[in-house]
């Protein structure tokens, strides 16, 4: 799965590369080849240029995340949208710092928020994934399932948003529901190991021995190395 740093990175990269010039697009170099460092000084340099333009302060963040400086990348998003209030990705990755600092309600509003600037798109729908995993770490499956209710109906190509609302379905006890959600998954994307590991799971509680081994044989052979005890207990 693509992280938010790199889904978010390739959205936003081509605007970038028509509008800035100089240090940003030392800085955007740099990062791209992990060299945190380079990037840092290039970003606080358009920073000191350019203050007003909040791409400075949120590229700058953006690299601090990958520099383990969560306070500062903190600092720089707060000021990113204090200049675009309404900036769906300083939104999203400020949601990403917080969670991280263990601000969880704080990280929540932010995602809300990124809603009501971006009903529909990329943006929403990391938005809605992220609440999803929220609402299913406090086992409030209602409410995940709702999000996910959300982002499958928005973007019915999202394979993940298929997965999470099978997992829910399962550990509601709706296996048929389950099932169907997993096979739309893994439909849209044969190579997500973890829609054939909760597949599996599902087919062994409905007593469908064979047919869960099949399911995780394809985990196995998409990455998922964890399902190696389970095939050693149920598969011959």
């Amino acid at each position: 799965m693509k992280t938010l740093t790199t889904t978010l990175l390739t959205l936003a990269a081509t605007t970038l590369m028509a509008q800035q010039g100089g240090e940003m697009l030392a800085g955007m170099s740099a990062m791209r080849k992990a060299d945190h460092a380079s990037a840092e000084t290039a970003f606080s340099k358009a920073v000191t240029e350019a203050p007003a333009d909040m791409k400075t302060w949120y590229y700058r963040a953006v690299n601090r995340i990958g520099l383990g400086d969560l306070g500062g990348a903190l600092k720089d998003l707060d000021q990113a949208l204090t200049l675009a209030p309404d900036d769906a990705h300083s939104l999203l990755r400020r949601a990403e710092v917080k969670a991280r600092l263990g601000a969880q309600h704080s990280a929540m509003a932010d995602l809300e928020r990124t809603l009501q600037v971006r009903s529909t798109g990329p943006a929403a729908e990391h938005a809605l994934l992220h609440l999803g995993h929220f609402a299913m770490g406090r086992n409030d499956l209602v409410a995940a399932k709702g999000h996910y209710d959300r982002l499958v109906d928005i973007a019915p190509y999202n394979a993940y948003g298929w997965c999470d609302r099978g997992i829910v379905l399962a550990a509601m006890h709706q296996d048929d529901e389950a099932l169907a959600d997993l096979d739309r998954a893994i439909e849209l994307d044969p190579t997500l190991d973890q829609a054939h590991l909760q597949r599996a799971m599902v087919l062994l509680r409905m007593d469908r021995k064979q047919d869960a081994c099949e399911a995780l044989h394809a985990a196995l052979q998409h990455g998922n190395k964890s399902v190696e005890e389970m095939m050693l207990i149920y598969c011959e």
